[in-house]
C-alpha cells in the first residue's frame, strides 16, 4: 500500500502507561514532541496510527509508519525469544475497537494481518540504513522502554543524532564528554539555542585573544564553542526541540565565524612581531580555500542531490581532516604547542591549498560522469 502524502499525516494514539523519563523529560511529553517533529497531524485517542508508549523509533523508522497505512510494525526480542507488534496503522475506515489490544502482542499471528489487509514487517521492510540529514549508514531502530533502560535508551538516541561523516574532532573526542554534557543540559531545561549562544559569547573570547597574540587562551575557548556547537544540536534532535529558527542560528555561526578566527590570528602574529612574506598571502589562501570548499561543496550538492563527502569511502575519510575549522585548529594548536604559532598558520594555508585542490578535483571528476554519481551509503 503506498504511504499518503507529507501534508496528509495522521493523528497518533499512544497506547499505555509508563511513568519513565527521556532526558529528564516525562515519556508522554517526549513521545508527543517527537511524533509532532515527524509531522502528525494530533496525538489523540482517534488517531489513525496506533503506537505503544514505550516504544522509541528512529526518526525516518516513524516517518515511514506514520505514512504508511495498513503498516504493522513487528521488533524482534532475540533476548527472549519472541516477536511484538509495536504500531498499527490503522487501514481507512477500519473501525474495530479491538485493534489496539493488539499492540505490544507477543507473536502475532502474521498470516490473520495479512487477511485483514494489514501488511506486517520488521524494521528494515519499512525503512532503509541509508541517513541522507547526517551523512551515514546506520540500521533503525525501535526500542522498548519495557525491556531497554532509560539510560540506555538515551545512548541509542544520542548515537542515532550523530553526523556519521564529520570531522575526526567531533567524530573521535566530542560524543562521550558530549552525551554527559547533553544530560546536564537537559536535566538544567536549557534550550539548545541558549547553548548556541553560549558558543556565539566563545567566538567573540577566542576572536579577541587570538587577535591579541593569547594563542593557548583562544585556542581553548575555540575547543569551548566547538564542543558546544556539537552539544546544542544534540541536545536539540534528543529533546525534540529543534527548530528552523535554531537550525539558521546554529549553521549561521558555523558558517560565518571561522574567517573571522582566522583575520585575528594574522592580526596577532603581525602584532607579536612576526615577520614572513607569505604571511598576508597564507591569510588569503586561508579565506579563499574556505570560501571555495564553501562553493564546491554547494555546486555539488545542487547537481547530485547529497553531499560531496559521502560520495565515495575516500569523501568521508577527507571530511575528517579536510581544511574546516576543527582540523585547522588541531594544526594551530600543535603549532602553538611548539611556539610555533606563524608556523602553524603557514601549515592551515598550505593544508588548505591542497583540500581545496582535492575537492575541486573530485567535483571534476563527478561531473565528467554525471550519469553514475550516486553515493556509496545508499545501496
Amino acid at each position: 500500500m503506498s504511504p499518503v502524502s507529507d501534508e496528509v499525516k495522521p493523528g497518533v494514539k499512544l497506547i499505555g502507561n509508563l511513568p519513565a523519563r527521556l532526558w529528564s523529560i516525562d515519556l508522554a511529553e517526549w513521545q508527543n514532541r517527537a511524533w509532532r517533529k515527524i509531522g502528525t497531524a494530533n496525538i489523540s485517542d482517534d488517531g489513525q496510527l496506533l503506537v505503544g508508549i514505550d516504544w522509541i523509533f528512529a526518526p525516518a523508522l516513524a516517518d515511514a509508519i506514520l505514512s504508511s497505512p495498513g503498516a504493522v510494525l513487528i521488533v524482534k526480542d532475540e533476548a527472549l525469544g519472541q516477536e511484538r507488534i509495536a504500531a498499527i496503522h490503522r487501514l481507512a475506515g477500519d473501525t474495530d475497537a479491538t485493534i489496539a489490544q493488539q499492540v505490544n502482542a507477543i507473536d502475532p499471528d502474521w498470516s490473520a494481518l495479512k487477511a485483514a489487509g494489514y501488511r506486517p514487517g520488521y524494521l528494515d521492510d519499512f525503512v532503509g540504513a541509508y541517513d541522507k540529514v547526517l551523512r551515514k549508514r546506520e540500521a533503525p531502530y525501535a526500542l522498548s522502554l519495557l525491556t531497554t533502560s532509560p539510560k540506555d535508551v538515551e545512548k541509542r538516541l544520542f548515537k542515532g543524532s550523530y553526523k556519521g561523516v564529520t570531522d575526526l574532532v567531533t567524530k573521535y573526542a566530542w560524543p562521550v564528554p558530549a552525551l554527559h554534557a547533553t544530560r546536564l543540559c537537559a536535566s538544567l531545561g536549557l534550550s539548545p539555542n541558549m547553548v548556541t549562544t553560549a558558543s556565539l559569547a566563545l567566538v567573540i573570547v577566542a576572536f579577541y585573544s587570538f587577535w591579541i597574540g593569547a594563542w593557548m587562551p583562544g585556542i581553548l575557548a575555540g575547543w569551548a564553542m566547538t564542543f558546544l556547537d556539537t552539544v546544542d544540536g544534540k541536545l536539540a534532535r534528543t529533546t525534540m526541540t529543534y527548530s528552523n529558527w535554531g537550525n539558521v542560528y546554529d549553521h549561521g555561526i558555523d558558517l560565518i565565524h571561522p574567517p573571522f578566527w582566522y583575520w585575528a590570528i594574522y592580526v596577532g602574529l603581525v602584532a607579536s612581531g612576526y615577520e614572513h612574506s607569505l604571511l598576508l598571502p597564507a591569510l588569503i589562501t586561508i579565506m579563499v580555500g574556505y570560501v571555495a570548499g564553501r562553493v564546491i561543496e554547494g555546486i555539488f550538492l545542487g547537481l547530485f542531490g547529497f553531499h560531496i563527502h559521502v560520495w565515495r569511502p575516500v569523501d568521508a575519510f577527507m571530511r575528517e581532516i579536510t581544511a574546516r575549522r576543527n582540523p585547522n585548529l588541531l594544526i594551530f594548536m600543535i603549532a602553538v604547542m611548539f611556539g610555533q604559532a606563524g608556523l602553524g598558520f603557514l601549515l592551515v594555508a598550505a593544508w588548505t591549498i591542497i583540500s581545496t585542490l582535492f575537492h575541486l578535483g573530485r567535483l571534476l571528476i563527478a561531473l565528467a560522469g554525471r550519469q553514475s554519481v550516486k553515493s556509496w551509503m545508499d545501496v
